[in-house]
Order: structure tokens, then C-alpha cells, then sequence
């Protein structure tokens, strides 16, 4: 069981969001119901009273009765989570009053006092009194008692209130069906019956035997494990009483419907793997919510877990014994497990990969005799064979433990297990090696789990995919000096002298490395906008978090040189970077002063430096690859400027809390950037789709590099006309400043970058 509710807790619980909660959904069904009436009168009633008929009417019929149904369900499901949270709220306040009355009681009592850090009752005597305790303690005998099963009574019936909400608000009565259900629980008691009721059948299909689950019964489990994957008392007690044994058993079952002992089970492939997908889904959530759990039963699943990682599964009832890493990694790719947990489990992986998977040596994961695919979900072509990726994955879902898993050390240098997974690792498993590099799933995986060690996000979060531009917003900004120190020895290594042919091993960190850099455009622009590592321009660029990331200029150079070298890593830091300048700029109104106009000034500047690097290396890149073809080398040139073809994001506004949002028409744009966040109205009084990235009326995309370099430059003036548009030719917009953007872009960035930065991987 998960741990009851201690006295101080229910005593000094504040129940005024619970309160104001129930109000807000006491009247969300009558809202509905309004929306149901207008819906009639407005919709439905015109097209009644038409003579609109035939095929298309039929269909317009059978729409809007599908969308009254869901109004309705809405209404009623309302109600219903209305009652809940009212139950709730009953009961907490009973508990709490109790309390409260007890200790209003006891005020003033010539003997007995309350301890107020766990709510027994005991004798305080005066000195004069010490001689009579022992009778006193006798007589006062029903007296204690008396309050102890009222406090106990009273926290009991609190904790009952608290894992039977959790029960019912978490559950997802709906399964896989989408849109509102007038199913859900209509009461905290029978949230409570029917979860324990669903504990009981999910346990006993679990534990089928291989071979003998059929596609009926697995969909049943689906859903169960779907409804209470977020609860955490289901969860700590489905993985505690199923075991850890049982649990890679039953994963691996799942993966594996056709047992030749039992030919006659019923086994529907189609209705079974869409069964097993959805299982992997939640039972990996489900064992992310129990990972929490602060009991002795989980402490020892885990324990069992991680000694059952290097072991095959012998006893599995089929013809394959994957090892125990391989079945839970797979179960990691969804969900947030506990760091502490992901951490040690990760640990005795990285260290037993490394005993039996060397870079030389014999792909330890692959066996060209097995044909198991444990894993479902995600990109294709990642059959889960490969422990690390899953373990990865999950990382990527849980930022905090990521960071901890790939700290730097005290005393400086690489992480060893950050050094062997990006430099040192055997990611090649299915023997094909020809054709040059790949996209390959564990690349992916750990750029995943990297972009949440830098961001503090998981790398698929809204707010880190641009979905929902909050992630720089006051208070958003999870960033620290943990953080930094993960990307610092990011940028040691793909920014190093190994740099170009990692990232060209490892194309499937292109996406990754270039979100990290945009993620840390604020901290690279700061270092790349001093003259060698001093005077560099504070002001300009001040520090969003504590501990900012210490890159250098070399450092924040070398790393540009290789970003750009990649298409789509040169894509995205171009787009972080043209984004971040335009917010520093709005920062900074001209018309508010020279010293505005200063920073704004080494804003842009710093930008067409950092550009200009990005672009040379592209250049030189797409020169050494196509050197003997012109014909790929023009498209590659071409491709290269597709991330100025990208557009706001719909869904938000231009700029939101001072966050710009983009999504790209090419490319796999969708990222955010530390934009001031003081500068969200001036930015979308001043800037728009036409100024940022040319519009509707963008020049053709460059033949060559003459001609991908003067549209970047052009860029720099049409964005510093528009800026210091009506504010006078003292400012220089279009004279020195112009001429100091395109020395900056091809002297200083292009220039440097051509002699200090990364050379291009060879063609």
C-alpha cells in the first residue's frame, strides 16, 4: 500500500484550490448545457426546417448528432467529476475539522497537551504533579484512547478521500475511444470498488502463460492498464504483486502471440498488435508511476529488476531468452520514472554494455538468429534489440535524472558514461554497414536524452518542440548550472577536433545538437560576441540562470563550425539564431536611447558573426561533399535555405510571454528559443512573417555559395532597415552599420570560421 497521510498533512492542508475547483465544475454542466441549447437553436433548428436533402445532408445529420452526443457526454461527465471532487472535498474537511476540534479541546487543559507534529495526546504536568503521573496516566487511560482512534479515524478517512480521488480523476474510463465520456466515476466509492475490482483482473491476465493470452484478453488488459496507468496506488500495486520476474514475462508475451504449444489459442494478429502497442504504451506508464512509490515492496521490484538485467529469460515459454535489459528498456520509452531508479538501472547497463559491446568488436545486442521485435512503438526500424535506446528514451521523458546520469565530474573533464556512449559505443546491431552512415535509432534516442539533460524538459515536451511557446517564459526557464555542465561537454565534444565525423556518424543527432544550440543561442552568442575571451558584451547578452554555460569563444566557435556543416543542425541554429537577435533587438527599442541602440547594435552584429560561421561551414561542406558534382552540389545549396521557409505557428499568437513559436513548411523546424521576454509586444508591433523570413516573396533558393551568402547578408540589412525604419540616418541603419554586418557575416564569421573553426568532414 502507498504511504498514508501523515498528521500534519491533513491538519495544515490547505483545501482552498480543492474548494474553488469543486465551485468551477459545479457549474461547468450547466455550461454545457447552454452550448447544447445554442447548439439547437443556432445549428440544427435552420437545418431542420430546410428542404436540404440526399447524400450530403445525411452526412451533415449524422455529424451534428455526433457532436450533440459529445456535448451531452461532456455535461454528464462534468457531473460526475463534479461529485467526486465534491466527496473529496467532504471528506477532507471532515477529517480536517476533527482535528481542528480536537486541538481546540485540549486548549487550555490544566494536564493533557497535543503534539503538533503527529497528533498524540499526552500529560504535561506541572513539577508539583510529578509524584501523582502514574495515576494521573492510569485514569486518563480512556481519555487517550478516545483521541487517539478519533485522529486515526480521522486521518484514515482523509487518506480513503485522497486514493480515491486519485483513483477517479486519474482514471481514463474512455480507453482508446477519444472525446468526453458520461462513464466516468460518479463517486469516490465506486472509483474505489472498480479500480480494485480492474487491480484484480489486470494481475491475473498478467500472469497468463505464454501462449495461452488470447487477442480478447490482451485488449481487455490494454484498456485496464490505459484506465489506471497514472494512479499511483494501482500502479505500486500491480507491479509489486505481479513481480519483476512476471512483468518482463508478460512484456515479452506480448511480443509474442504464436506459442507452437497451445496452436489453438485465440490469436487475431491485427486486433493483437494494435492491443500490444497500446499495452506498451501504458504498462511502461504504469511502471513509471509505481517507480515513485516510497515502499518496501517497490524498493525490492527494483532491486530485483536491475539483477534480472543481465540475465537471459530463460523460462520465457517461447523459443527466444532476450535479457532482462531488453524487455524493461523497452517498457522505459514511455512515461517518468524515478531518477534514482533510472539512474542505478542505467548504470549496470552502461557498465555491462561496455564488457560485451565494444566499438571492434561483436554487436552484443544483435542475433541474427532471433527474430524477436520488442518494441512497437516510436520511429520504424528500431525493433528494441538494442537495450541502451530504450533506456534512452526513457531519460529523454525524465530531465532530472538525465542530467544527474550525465553530470560532469567534480574535478572536471567528461562524464565516462557521456564519453562512451557518444564517442565509444558499437551502435551498428544488424550487420549493415555499407552505404554509409545511418539515421540510427540509438542516435536518436541519445540526443533525446541529452536535449532533456540540457533543457530540463523532456525532449518531447510542447514547450521544447515550439508546440507551446512557455519554455523561456519568467519561471520557465529550467535551465541551471547542472544543465550547463551537460552542455558544456556537449560542446567539448561535437564542437572538438572529432567533432565533424561524429556528427557525420551520427546524422540522427543533427536534430538534437541543433535544438541544444538553440536552446543555449543566448550563452554561445554571449561568448562568440567578445574579442578572444575579453571584453565580452554582458550587457548585451546577461545571464537568464545562474551558473550559465562557460563555453569560450573557441569553444562556442567550433561548435558553430560543426552545426553547420550538418543541414538540418545548420537549419535550426540558423533559425534560433536570426530569432533570438530579432528579440534582443525589440528588447531594445532605438528610439529609446543610444545606449538601446548600442546593444541592439552588438545584437545584430554578434548575429551575423555567429551566421556567418554557420554558413561558411555549410558551404565548404556541400563543396568537399559534391566536389565532382555540381549538379547535387546546387540542390544542396538550395535545401540549405528552407529554414527561412518556415511560418508561425498557428495555434499561438506571433509571440507569446515573449516567446516566438515557428513551425516549418520544411524541415524539422519546431523549437523556442531564450527570447527577452520583455520584448513580446515590441517584437510583434515591429517584426512579422515578410520582415523575419521574407514572406510570400522570397528570392529563389541559391544556385551556389556566391549566392547563399548574399542572401544571408541580405537578410542582416533587410531586418536593420526595418528595425531603424524612421528613426534617422544618425543611427546608420543602411551606412556604417550595414557595412560592419557584412564584414562581421563574412570577415569575421566566415573568415574565422575558414581558419579556426572545424574543417569540413571529407567528401
Amino acid at each position: 500500500m502507498s504511504e498514508q497521510l501523515g498528521y500534519t498533512e491533513v491538519k495544515n492542508a490547505n483545501l482552498t484550490p480543492l474548494r474553488e475547483a469543486v465551485t468551477k465544475w459545479s457549474q461547468a454542466p450547466g455550461k454545457f448545457q447552454q452550448i447544447d441549447t445554442n447548439f439547437g437553436t443556432d445549428v440544427t433548428k435552420g437545418l431542420a426546417h430546410s428542404d436540404w436533402h440526399g447524400e450530403a445532408a445525411d452526412a451533415a445529420w449524422r455529424t451534428l448528432r455526433a457532436v450533440r452526443r459529445q456535448i451531452l457526454a461532456a455535461a454528464e461527465e462534468a457531473r460526475r467529476v463534479h461529485n467526486v471532487m465534491k466527496q473529496g472535498l467532504e471528506k477532507f474537511t471532515s477529517a480536517k475539522n476533527t482535528l481542528d476540534a480536537i486541538e481546540k479541546e485540549l486548549e487550555g487543559h490544566q494536564y493533557l497537551k497535543l503534539n503538533k507534529h503527529d497528533g498524540s495526546v499526552y500529560l504535561d504536568l506541572p513539577d508539583d504533579q510529578e509524584q501523582n503521573r502514574a495515576a494521573l496516566t492510569k485514569s486518563y487511560q480512556d481519555t487517550f484512547a478516545h483521541y487517539r482512534e478519533r485522529t486515526r479515524t480521522a486521518l484514515e478517512l482523509a487518506a480513503e478521500a485522497d486514493s480515491a480521488l486519485v483513483q477517479a480523476l486519474t482514471a481514463d474510463v474512455n480507453g482508446e475511444r477519444r472525446g468526453f465520456n458520461d462513464h466516468a466515476y460518479n463517486s469516490l466509492d465506486q472509483a474505489r470498488k472498480a479500480t480494485a475490482k480492474d487491480l484484480k483482473k489486470a494481475i491475473e491476465l498478467a500472469g497468463t502463460e505464454n501462449g495461452r493470452l488470447s487477442s480478447p484478453q490482451l485488449a481487455q488488459l490494454s484498456v485496464l492498464m490505459a484506465r489506471h496507468s497514472q494512479d499511483p496506488e494501482f500502479a505500486e500495486q500491480f507491479a509489486t504483486k505481479l513481480g519483476a520476474e512476471r512483468t518482463l514475462k508478460l512484456w515479452y508475451n506480448a511480443t509474442h502471440p504464436h506459442n507452437p504449444l497451445y496452436p489453438d489459442t485465440d490469436v487475431d494478429d491485427t486486433a493483437w498488435w494494435k492491443s500490444a502497442k497500446s499495452l506498451q504504451q501504458s504498462l511502461g506508464t504504469t511502471l513509471a508511476t509505481a517507480s515513485h512509490a516510497d515502499t518496501p515492496a517497490m524498493a525490492a521490484w527494483k532491486d530485483e529488476m536491475i539483477r534480472l538485467g543481465p540475465q537471459r529469460l530463460e523460462d520465457s515459454g517461447g523459443r527466444t531468452h532476450p535479457y532482462g535489459f531488453q524487455l524493461m528498456s523497452n517498457l522505459m520509452r514511455t512515461g517518468t520514472y524515478d531518477k534514482d531508479f533510472l539512474n542505478t538501472y542505467g548504470d549496470k547497463l552502461v557498465a555491462w554494455d561496455k564488457k560485451n559491446n565494444t566499438k571492434d568488436g561483436f554487436a552484443y545486442w544483435s542475433n541474427t538468429g532471433d527474430t524477436d521485435a520488442l518494441n512497437l512503438i516510436g520511429r520504424r526500424g528500431d525493433n528494441g534489440m538494442d537495450a541502451m535506446t530504450g533506456f534512452l528514451e526513457g531519460l529523454g521523458h525524465s530531465p532530472e535524472a538525465s542530467t544527474e546520469f550525465f553530470h560532469k565530474p567534480a574535478g572536471g573533464g567528461l562524464n565516462p558514461r557521456f564519453e562512451y556512449l557518444t564517442q565509444d559505443r558499437n551502435w551498428i546491431f544488424d550487420g549493415n554497414t555499407q552505404g554509409g552512415p545511418r539515421t540510427l535509432p540509438g542516435h536518436e534516442a541519445l540526443g533525446h536524452a541529452l536535449t532533456a539533460a540540457t533543457t530540463g524538459y523532456a525532449w518531447d515536451a510542447d514547450e521544447v518542440a515550439g508546440k507551446d511557446p512557455e519554455i523561456f517564459r519568467h519561471g520557465g526557464d529550467r535551465r541551471t548550472a547542472a544543465t550547463a555542465d551537460v552542455m558544456e561537454q556537449v560542446v567539448a565534444v561535437y564542437g572538438g577536433e572529432d567533432g565533424p565525423g561524429l556528427l557525420h556518424d551520427q546524422p540522427g543527432m543533427a536534430t538534437s545538437l541543433g535544438r541544444m544550440g538553440g536552446a543555449y543561442v543566448d550563452d554561445i552568442n554571449y561568448h562568440m560576441s567578445g574579442v578572444g575571451e575579453h571584453s565580452k558584451s554582458g550587457d548585451a547578452f546577461p545571464p537568464a540562470y545562474r551558473g550559465r554555460a562557460d563555453f569560450g569563444r573557441d569553444g562556442a566557435l567550433n561548435f558553430l563550425s560543426v552545426l553547420g556543416q550538418n543541414e538540418t543542425s545548420h537549419g535550426i541554429m540558423n533559425q534560433a539564431e536570426h530569432l533570438y537577435t530579432l528579440s534582443q533587438i525589440a528588447a531594445h527599442p532605438p528610439a529609446d536611447g543610444a545606449e538601446n541602440y548600442a546593444m541592439g547594435r552588438r545584437a545584430l552584429l554578434t548575429e551575423a558573426e555567429a551566421r556567418g560561421v554557420l554558413d561558411q561551414s555549410r558551404a565548404a561542406q556541400i563543396e568537399a561533399t559534391y566536389a565532382h558534382d555540381s549538379a547535387e552540389a546546387q540542390k544542396a545549396f538550395q535545401e540549405s535555405s528552407n529554414w527561412t521557409r518556415v511560418g508561425y505557428n498557428a495555434s499561438t499568437p506571433v509571440v507569446s510571454q515573449g516567446i516566438v513559436s515557428v513551425v516549418g513548411k520544411a524541415g524539422p523546424w519546431g523549437l523556442v528559443v531564450p527570447v527577452a521576454v520583455s520584448a513580446g509586444q515590441e517584437f510583434a508591433k515591429v517584426f512579422h512573417n515578410d520582415a523575419i523570413f521574407g514572406g510570400p516573396d522570397l528570392p529563389e533558393p541559391p544556385q551556389d555559395a556566391s549566392e547563399f551568402y548574399r542572401r544571408g547578408e541580405n537578410q542582416f540589412g533587410e531586418v536593420a532597415a526595418q528595425y531603424f525604419k524612421g528613426h534617422g540616418n544618425e543611427l546608420d541603419a543602411e551606412g556604417d552599420l550595414a557595412d560592419d554586418l557584412k564584414e562581421k557575416y563574412h570577415g569575421t564569421g566566415a573568415g574565422e570560421a575558414a581558419h579556426l573553426g572545424r574543417k569540413p568532414y571529407p567528401g
